[in-house]
């Protein structure tokens, strides 16, 4: 099955869970979508600034395509392949997180893929709008295959981090690029007007509030970079989509459209599954810290993104093989 459901919770799932509707959903239902509300939410990065460091992994600061990135590998000797590197894009709504606050899961996805983790802090709302974070996302993506000389990229993000991962992938197939490796999405945004379906809603979901959602749409379509392509990822044909993986929580808002796009993508016979988990909130394996559901995600992802590797490498083999016998 393309979707499977994970329907037994650790212990602390579900008081994570009611404190996150009880607490977080009225926070984010009242907070103003103001200029200067939005610049607020930055200070939510610094304060994660001064929070413990990742262990297992050592990070430097740099740039991909005129924009910050923290570069995290494993530490201690390295067994991994040159030519291969994960791109990762956090989440946020398009208005707030950073390398910060994603600096714990950059650094898990390095230690369980043994992978170099290129985060980037793309430009956001409100003084950048989501083609200017596509622009953003897939330049870095082409820095690393055309200038730093990764055959192989994986890309991957959480909720709005996600849209902008799976964009690389339709830009890439646009422009005749080597197509990302894997895909791996934690609760990943598939749908910018998701806010004017009809047939979503939040109703269930911990702490995402779609009334924001309809607050931020009309944002979206700001420069100074507009967004070319698809607004719905389900939209894409299935060769603008590399292997795919997604978890998610069980009747978090974005279900439905990640249950749709994996089964579509499965009945088209591309490599897709989603792993759904029961009373967790959306995109609780970049933010719930040691939480088990967490762990568990993360390491469904380095096991997922090794075996895509590994297909990968076995057609850059057979390839060769068969150039070598055209010559």
């Amino acid at each position: 099955m393309p979707v499977i459901t994970h329907t037994r919770p650790s212990r602390g799932s579900k008081p994570i869970w009611v404190g996150s509707r009880l607490v977080l959903k009225p926070l984010l239902r009242l907070w103003p979508v103001t200029p200067s509300g939005l610049r607020l939410l930055y200070l939510i990065d610094r304060a994660a600034a001064r929070g413990p460091k990742p262990r297992g992994v050592v990070s430097e600061q740099m740039e991909l395509a005129g924009r910050p990135v923290e570069m995290s590998v494993p530490a201690g000797p390295s067994r991994r392949d040159s030519d291969t590197a994960l791109l990762y894009l956090h989440g946020g709504a398009f208005i707030t997180c950073g390398l910060a606050t994603h600096r714990v899961v950059a650094g898990r996805m390095a230690r369980v893929t043994g992978l170099p983790v290129f985060s980037l802090a793309y430009r956001q709302l409100p003084e950048a709008g989501v083609g200017t974070s596509v622009h953003d996302a897939y330049y870095a993506y082409r820095e690393l295959l055309l200038e730093r000389g990764y055959r192989h990229v994986v890309v991957a993000g959480d909720s709005a981090g996600g849209f902008l991962a799976a964009k690389i992938g339709e830009y890439a197939h646009r422009d005749g690029l080597s197509m990302p490796a894997a895909y791996v999405g934690f609760s990943p945004l598939l749908d910018l007007d998701l806010a004017n379906n009809p047939d979503r809603s939040s109703r269930s979901d911990a702490y995402l509030p779609m009334s924001k959602m309809a607050e931020l749409t009309p944002m979206f379509d700001q420069g100074p970079i507009g967004l070319d392509g698809v607004r719905r990822i389900a939209a894409l044909s299935p060769r603008s989509i590399p292997p795919l993986l997604i978890t998610c929580a069980q009747d978090e808002m974005l279900e439905p459209d990640i249950i749709e796009l994996v089964e579509s993508l499965d009945a088209a016979g591309a490599t897709a599954v989603a792993h759904s988990f029961s009373w967790q909130v959306h995109a609780f394996p970049a933010i719930s810290g040691k939480h088990r559901e967490a762990l568990e995600a993360i390491a469904l992802a380095g096991d997922f993104v090794r075996e895509a590797l590994q297909s990968a490498k076995q057609g850059d083999t057979s390839a060769e093989k068969m150039h070598g016998q055209a010559g």
